[in-house]
C-alpha cells in the first residue's frame, strides 16, 4: 500500500455482498487505504476469491472472511456473533447484500425471499453489532451505510403484507425492500445519533452488474434495453465510498438521508418518517428469535 493513501489505518470495515459488484469495489477501496477488511458472503468460494484479489491488488492481507446467508436469518445472527466475539469494536458496517427474484418464495423460516436477504437480514445484522459500532463511536464516529435504490419509489409499504403473498412482482418486491432500506436508516439516525454513529442510504445509479439477470424475465429485459446507459461499477460505487469514508462534512453530516452522486435528494412521498418507525417496530418483532 502507498503509505500515503492510508487514512483509514486501524479502522474495522464490514462489509456485506462484498464479493461483486459495487459491494467488491469498495471493499477493494478500504483495504487500499489501510482499513481491516470484514466481507461478509454467501459463497466461500466466490468471498475467498474476492478476498485474494482484493490482497493481490492493495497489498492489504488483513482481510477476512466470513460467510452468512442472508437468506436466513439464523445464519446472520450466527456471524453477528462471532463478528462481537473477534472485534472490540466496527468502525463502518455497509449494508450491501441484496438480490432480486424473479418468482416469489419463501425461506425455510417463512420469510419472503426479497424481504429477509434484502431488509430482515441487514436490520438483524445492524441491530447486533450496535455495542461494537457504540464502542467505536466512542472515541470517532461510526457509519452505517445501506445500499437502496431509485427502485424505492416504486411502490409504499403495505404494513398487512410486507411479504407479498399476493401481487408479487420482481420489481415491486425488490423496490420495496429497498424502501425499507432507506427507512431503516433514517430511523437508526433517530435512534442512535446521538452516540456519534452516523447512517445514510444511497442510490447508486442503473449499474452495470449481475443482478440484472436475477430477477426473471422482466428484469432482464429490462437490464438489456437500459444496458447502453448504464454506469460503471466504479461510477456507482463512489457515493458508497464517499458515504462510508469521506471526510467531508457532507457525508460526516449524512444523518439518516438518502444520497445520489454525493448529494442529498429527495425521496418518494410514501417513503414516510410514520412509516420509517413503524417498520422498526415490526422488523424487531420479526427477528426476535434470532437475536
Amino acid at each position: 500500500m502507498n503509505k500515503c493513501e492510508q487514512d483509514l489505518l486501524g479502522k474495522v470495515y464490514v462489509v456485506t455482498g462484498g464479493n461483486s459488484g459495487i459491494g467488491f469495489e469498495a471493499a477493494r477501496n478500504f483495504a487500499a487505504r489501510g482499513a481491516r477488511l470484514v466481507l461478509i458472503c454467501r459463497s466461500e468460494q466466490r468471498g475467498r476469491a474476492a478476498l485474494a484479489k482484493i490482497e493481490s491488488e492493495t497489498g492489504n492481507d488483513q482481510g477476512l472472511l466470513y460467510v452468512a446467508d442472508f437468506s436466513s436469518l439464523e445464519s446472520v445472527s450466527a456471524v453477528a456473533d462471532r463478528l462481537l466475539r473477534e472485534f472490540l469494536k466496527i468502525d463502518v458496517l455497509c449494508n450491501n447484500a441484496g438480490s432480486a427474484n424473479g418468482k416469489r418464495s419463501e425461506t425455510s423460516e417463512g420469510f419472503e425471499t426479497t424481504l429477509v436477504t434484502n431488509h430482515l437480514s441487514g436490520f438483524l445484522l445492524t441491530k447486533k453489532l450496535m455495542p461494537a459500532l457504540e464502542r467505536a463511536a466512542a472515541s470517532g464516529q461510526a457509519r452505517v451505510v445501506f445500499t437502496s435504490s431509485y427502485g424505492h419509489t416504486n411502490s409504499a409499504l403495505n404494513f398487512d403484507d410486507l411479504g407479498l403473498r399476493t401481487g408479487y412482482k420482481t420489481l415491486v418486491a425488490y423496490g420495496r425492500s429497498k424502501l425499507m432500506n432507506l427507512l431503516t436508516a433514517r430511523e437508526l439516525q433517530r435512534r442512535v445519533g446521538e452516540h456519534n454513529i452516523v447512517t445514510s442510504s444511497f442510490h447508486p445509479g442503473a449499474v452495470r452488474t449481475p443482478i440484472w439477470s436475477k430477477g426473471g424475465l422482466l428484469a432482464r429485459t429490462i437490464g438489456f434495453v437500459i444496458y447502453p446507459f448504464m454506469v460503471s461499477i466504479k461510477k456507482g460505487t463512489d457515493t458508497f465510498i464517499w458515504l462510508a469514508s469521506s471526510e467531508d462534512p457532507a457525508s460526516v453530516g449524512a444523518n439518516g438521508h438518502y444520497f445520489y452522486e454525493r448529494r442529498k435528494v429527495r425521496v418518494a412521498e410514501h417513503a414516510t418518517d410514520a412509516d420509517a418507525e413503524r417498520l422498526w417496530d415490526v422488523s424487531e418483532e420479526l427477528v426476535a428469535p434470532f437475536v
